[in-house]
């Protein structure tokens, strides 16, 4: 990890306008789960209905992905885009070390304005009951890693990088992995809705398995910065 890269990273995804939606977000997974549980009244205590599907679908499903999405474009395309990558090219910094970096800015911001909405979430709609919440939480988790690995790799290894996030999370992950079942091995989406399944008491069976979801989703992280940073370090300032 590089401290420098690390406060620019911070700096950069913070001075956005694009920042807004970072706070916008997880307030609207926050205030739907208000409205639940208001509306809801004693129903609202089985976590087999509507709470999970929010946590699970709203949550794990679109919240996650997407603020993983906009801190990745933000310090990886838009870098790319505008030419500021070029600062960290130019400095004899390790091109491994520049993308561990901004990954793991990319993961931070996740489980902030993701996984932890979620876990609040949850607990403003049924409590501690059914453990939902730590479910939330670990699932969420899951989630952000192998989000943050896959999307930092996407944005470095691909021209139209936004383009081929928006493919994997749109067409692979919400699309289809609904109707062929064994691609779910493949989704970060399931990884986290295994964690969420085996560790709140919701009666479902966790699909894959909940070490596999660990282990893919490690695996995505660690893989993904080494693949992003060798073709990062293979990058020369005439090809930005």
């Amino acid at each position: 990890m590089n401290i420098p890269i690390l406060r620019l990273a911070i700096r950069s995804l913070f001075g956005r306008a694009r920042a807004i939606l970072l706070f916008a977000i997880p307030l609207l997974l926050v205030a739907l789960a208000v409205l639940l549980r208001a509306t809801a009244g004693n129903a609202g205590t089985n976590p087999e209905d509507a709470p999970l599907v929010l946590v699970r679908t709203f949550g794990i499903g679109i919240v996650v992905p997407v603020i993983a999405l906009i801190a990745t474009t933000t310090l990886i395309n838009s870098e790319f885009d505008d030419g500021s990558i070029i600062y960290l090219l130019t400095k004899p910094v390790s091109r491994l070390s520049i993308v561990a970096s901004k990954a793991l800015v990319v993961l931070v911001c996740t489980l902030v304005f993701a996984a932890l909405p979620m876990t609040l979430a949850a607990l403003l709609m049924i409590g501690t009951d059914a453990d939902l919440w730590l479910g939330a939480l670990l699932g969420g988790i899951v989630s952000s890693v192998a989000y943050a690995g896959i999307f930092t790799t996407l944005a470095t290894l691909l021209n139209r990088s936004l383009v081929g996030c928006l493919i994997y999370w749109l067409v692979w992950e919400s699309t289809l992995t609904s109707f062929i079942s064994p691609a779910a091995w493949l989704s970060a989406r399931a990884w986290g809705s295994s964690v969420l399944h085996a560790v709140a008491d919701v009666g479902q069976k966790a699909h894959p398995p909940v070490w596999f979801g660990l282990v893919a989703a490690a695996l995505c992280l660690v893989g993904g910065v080494v693949v992003a940073g060798r073709k990062l370090s293979h990058t020369t300032i005439s090809d930005v």
